[in-house]
């Protein structure tokens, strides 16, 4: 995959993606689709094909080349239309399979803390419409963060609440991938030689191979973090060697809609068996778990800058269904005179 530094990269899309291409008309780019001969510019929106140069598109069955120095932005799109309320729905489901060890409500916000093991199971997302990022509100979170002993961390669904107009400290950006979980075990089926290994708990193997990533030493707060959730999960494992080479953990979590989806997480090869097939078993084992589960659809989440996995997941069938930005509020040291609003749940 070549970046070709004009906005393929950093706007998080890889081949396999919807986007709109913006570029300077001239005598080696599509015409303007709008026919007004005073246009000096125009888009394309379609399937990114090819992020070399020139770019390839997949517009309406044909493929159209926008050379890479015409190009002025690159926007990366959902796979497909995407409503406001999709977007929270499966933020709920999300947050219901990875819920940190304790959660409250507060305001709209679900807040979850997980001994400061992994961003996820220590940030608050605003769920509910009512969530607002006013000056109170963010003080409540951060005292009930505070109380925890953790900074209080926010995860914002670009749809649902732009980081930009919250303020603070902007961190790493996430790209929540679904698909439908029948496509995606027929593109399992067949290569998988072997299944992993499924449990109902983790062993110390696990947590270690798991944890190694972030170092962290307390495996007690690995293991509490990772059992929890609405499911519950099972846990895959491949071992080579007497090593644990391959793992991942799955949670199926049945939405409003009564939808069941099918979560993947924890996914993770030694870096030195990466490309040997351990991460497609491991995949492919939990999809059919999923399957036999109920599950009808799977979701996973992949930093934007891990264009590797996400490329992967797209040949796979994942398509983006939104980004979320984690961020850390600018706001004053919280009071811990005033009275806390928290709902524990």
């Amino acid at each position: 995959m070549r970046d070709t530094g004009v906005g393929v990269s950093s706007s998080g899309a890889v081949v396999g993606d919807r986007v709109v291409v913006r570029y300077l008309l001239g005598e080696s780019t599509p015409a303007d689709w709008r026919g007004n001969p005073d246009a000096a510019q125009s888009d394309v929106t379609g399937i990114l094909v090819d992020d070399a140069d020139p770019l390839r598109l997949e517009r309406d069955g044909e493929v159209v080349s926008i050379p890479v120095d015409a190009v002025t932005s690159v926007r990366l799109l959902s796979a497909r239309p995407v409503r406001n309320s999709e977007i929270r729905a499966l933020e709920h489901v999300a947050a219901r399979a990875w819920p940190g060890v304790e959660h409250a409500w507060i305001d709209g916000w679900f807040c979850r803390a997980g001994h400061g093991f992994s961003r996820r199971a220590n940030s608050a997302v605003p769920l509910e419409m009512s969530a607002r990022a006013d000056l109170p509100t963010l003080q409540r979170i951060a005292r009930w963060y505070a109380e925890r002993g953790l900074p209080p961390l926010l995860a914002l669904p670009d749809r649902l609440m732009k980081a930009s107009t919250v303020g603070g400290v902007e961190d790493i950006e996430v790209q929540a991938l679904t698909c439908d979980l029948s496509q995606l075990s027929d593109r399992l089926a067949g290569t998988v030689s072997a299944p992993a290994v499924l449990t109902d708990t983790p062993d110390e193997s696990w947590l270690t191979a798991y944890s190694a990533r972030g170092t962290v030493d307390d495996l007690g707060s690995v293991r509490a973090v990772v059992a929890a959730g609405q499911g519950p999960p099972v846990f895959a494992r491949i071992d080579e060697n007497g090593a644990v080479a391959s793992i991942g953990r799955a949670v199926v979590t049945e939405a409003g809609d009564g939808r069941r989806w099918l979560g993947l997480t924890a996914l993770w090869t030694d870096p030195s068996r990466r490309g040997s097939g351990l991460s497609t078993r491991v995949l492919g084992t939990l999809a059919a778990w999923g399957t036999a589960n109920g599950a009808d659809s799977a979701y996973l989440q992949v930093e934007t800058t891990n264009r590797t996995a996400g490329a992967w997941y797209r040949r796979l069938g994942f398509g983006l269904h939104h980004t979320y930005r984690y961020l850390t509020p600018d706001i004053s040291t919280p009071d811990f005179s005033a009275p806390d609003t928290a709902e524990d749940r």
